[in-house]
């Protein structure tokens, strides 16, 4: 048996799930599966995953006989994982070169920990917007309440990086795919009440950030407030039981609920000010309802109904926030940082390296001819 599993869902992204899949096996580390599911894709995907397999065995497919969904299609995968560590990767990003290395040398060095969290990069096509490890300031292993702050919504955080202890994922209750979007973070959070992690600054996985992905596909609005709080109670859910089975102490507990406590107010008023900048008004005011019915912040809703009123006043702000919001994409992208230059580097070394060979490139013309 295989020491590690990756998990692909894919859904009518043949060209991406290349890179995808050749990022896994060009990895250093040789002890792992590749496991494909399908989402009845209905395109040349089953082609493009046998071109791999028919070089590699540990190369699997699975197509299922219809669109489950998303996030159902990342649970799928993860029932059938049956290697003690797994990692799950979007048909539209990419590993790094040593990241299996780096998770399995830490893991099996320290018995303990039931995640490793490595460098995180976002990619737009052109600059790296973001490395969120990065300003964590911490590294190697750390306790629960330490990776569950550093992991805490408001936070620029998915799982592309991360390799999972797969006792340590169904002793915390497995992905949640109710959650929409944000079970990923939902699930990393469900995992740091009760275990520690590793954590390693090194660059291990690439999050790709373009119009097609589901996040930017979506406009922001799996992430509404009643999501918000059904995200944090889940989480809450999950301290109380972990308390109850002996998992944490009361002192764990109680700063594990402080974190969650005092984020949501905050996370709530800084979500109604981005749907406001993105044009989503109603979104807004059902978050100012939230943070007076949930929170008891009638002072904050008060902000939001503000700027959200369809008089001069609200116009001015919604027009500042989009302003701002485009400023701060601009800097965010043209950032001269010499170490979002080497990280740009680096991922545009890798991007080359996983092209299609020249066999693969010119397969798929032809077919393209004779179709």
């Amino acid at each position: 048996m295989a020491t590690i599993t990756t998990i692909i869902p894919t859904y009518q992204r043949p060209r991406l799930l290349r890179g995808c899949i050749r990022s896994i096996l060009a990895q250093s580390y040789p002890d792992f599966e590749v496991h494909v599911y399908d989402n009845a894709s209905g395109d040349e995907t089953p082609e493009v995953v046998a071109q791999f397999a028919a070089r590699d065995p540990r190369v699997n497919y699975h197509v299922h006989p219809r669109n489950i969904g998303m996030m159902e299609n990342f649970a799928y995968g993860i029932a059938q994982v049956d290697t003690p560590y797994f990692n799950i990767l979007s048909d539209d990003d990419f590993l790094l070169p040593g990241f299996f290395d780096a998770a399995i040398d830490n893991l099996t060095a320290d018995p303990e920990p039931g995640f490793f969290f490595g460098g995180l990069l976002f990619f737009d096509g052109a600059k790296a917007v973001a490395a969120p490890v990065e300003g964590w300031n911490i590294e190697g292993r750390v306790e629960p309440s330490t990776i569950f702050r550093a992991l805490f919504p408001g936070n620029w955080i998915t799982w592309t990086s991360s390799l999972f202890r797969t006792a340590a994922v169904a002793a915390a209750g497995g992905l949640k795919p109710e959650l929409g979007y944000g079970a990923d973070v939902e699930l990393l959070l469900r995992l740091a009440v009760r275990n520690a992690a590793i954590v390693s600054r090194k660059p291990c996985g690439v999050m790709n950030l373009h119009h097609g992905s589901a996040s930017a596909a979506d406009g922001g609005q799996q992430y509404s407030a009643a999501r918000i709080l059904t995200i944090f109670e889940s989480v809450e859910n999950a301290v109380e039981l972990a308390l109850r089975e002996g998992s944490i102490t009361q002192e764990e507990a109680r700063s594990l609920r402080t974190i969650i406590r005092n984020g949501i107010e905050w996370r709530l008023f800084r979500r109604a000010f981005v749907l406001l900048a993105q044009g989503y008004r109603n979104s807004a005011m059902e978050t100012a309802e939230t943070l007076e019915g949930r929170c008891g912040s009638a002072r904050l809703a008060a902000i939001v109904r503000v700027a959200a009123n369809a008089n001069s006043v609200g116009r001015l702000t919604c027009a500042g926030l989009r302003s701002i919001s485009r400023v701060r994409g601009r800097l965010r992208r043209h950032a001269p940082t010499d170490r979002y230059r080497e990280y740009e580097t680096l991922i545009e070394r890798v991007r080359n390296d996983l092209e299609p060979e020249p066999s693969e490139a010119l397969g798929r013309t032809m077919r393209i001819a004779a179709g």
